[in-house]
């Protein structure tokens, strides 16, 4: 697996996604325990000992990686459309593209079955998974006037309303049977059910 003809220059954001993408291939095929620092050092073509500047152990690599799956790109968030039931849409539609992408399943795949012991890894998948993407349905809802709203609640709890109306049980389909998602499907489901908890300011 060593790579060869690499740049003898990289830059460190580089080197590291580098490192991810050959740790999260074998972590995959072998399994996180079957896994040596040795082995992930030799499939990007580095030293082990180079290897240890960037991770202190493997540990550390394999939250740092699941840390890493989870940054979103600055402005994906912001500013899709100016009406803002369609921003919601595009909101859901890219949380679902990321919860239900084959790294994503691959990683909680890899946290539940390898029960691996790693101090801090369960609050990474949820602040900067579950948490992060929930705050930004809520903030997204928040920007909606408060007359397009069909039922009388919550930020929270509509952002929690649309997640498993559309997301939750794909999301368990693929992670726990490998049932494969339509995501043509999602993004209908995504758009019925926006629309039956808001109305559209073009009908006000």
């Amino acid at each position: 697996m060593t790579k060869l003809g690499r740049p003898l220059v990289m830059s460190a954001e580089d080197r590291r996604k580098e490192i991810f993408n050959a740790a999260e291939q074998l972590f995959g095929e072998k399994g996180f325990e079957q896994v040596s620092m040795a082995e992930i050092a030799a499939a990007v073509g580095m030293s082990k000992k180079t290897l240890y500047v960037h991770f202190s152990d493997k540990r550390d690599l394999l939250k740092s990686l699941v840390s890493s799956s989870y940054i979103w790109p600055e402005n994906a968030f912001k500013d899709f459309s100016q009406d803002q039931i369609q921003q919601l849409k595009q909101c859901l539609k890219m949380i679902a593209v990321h919860v239900l992408s084959e790294r994503h399943i691959k990683l909680c795949r890899l946290a539940i079955v390898e029960q691996i012991g790693v101090e801090g890894l369960s609050q990474t998948f949820y602040e900067m998974g579950i948490a992060a993407s929930r705050d930004h349905l809520i903030a997204t809802i928040d920007q909606i006037s408060k007359q397009q709203l069909n039922l009388k609640l919550s930020s929270e709890i509509l952002a929690d309303m649309l997640f498993g109306a559309s997301i939750s049980k794909p999301f368990i389909d693929l992670l726990f049977v490998n049932r494969q998602v339509d995501m043509k499907e999602i993004d209908q489901q995504i758009d019925y059910s926006v629309d039956a908890l808001f109305v559209s300011s073009v009908l006000k």
